[in-house]
């Protein structure tokens, strides 16, 4: 008898540990997001100006620089940042910014 309730309550701590661990990692995924923009960049000087200082905007999680289609394009995490404040740090950089729209 006191097999079965010693049993019992390791498989219950054992269920809840593992529902908790599991409502832990739910929490912990973030959601990301892209936006591409339009940036009158015409050198590559402005690609490595622009490489050098978007990565460390808080949110972004990755970059590319096209200098032949002149966009940039970001992968972000939308708990960290927002399209606005993206397109704000281009500004700030002096490269106005145009949001593409993309085709679904």
């Amino acid at each position: 008898m006191k097999t079965l309730i010693k049993s019992l309550t390791l498989v219950l701590v054992a269920l809840f540990v593992l529902a908790s661990n599991s409502n832990a990692q739910d929490k912990k995924i973030k959601k990301d997001a892209e936006v591409t923009y339009t940036v009158d960049i015409d050198c590559p000087s402005c690609v490595k100006k622009l490489e050098a200082k978007l990565p460390h905007e808080i949110g972004v999680k990755d970059l590319k620089i096209d200098l032949a289609t002149k966009t940039v394009w970001f992968k972000y995490q939308i708990d960290k940042t927002n399209k606005e404040n993206l397109a704000k740090a281009l500004e700030k950089l002096g490269y106005p910014a145009k949001e593409v729209e993309t085709k679904k």
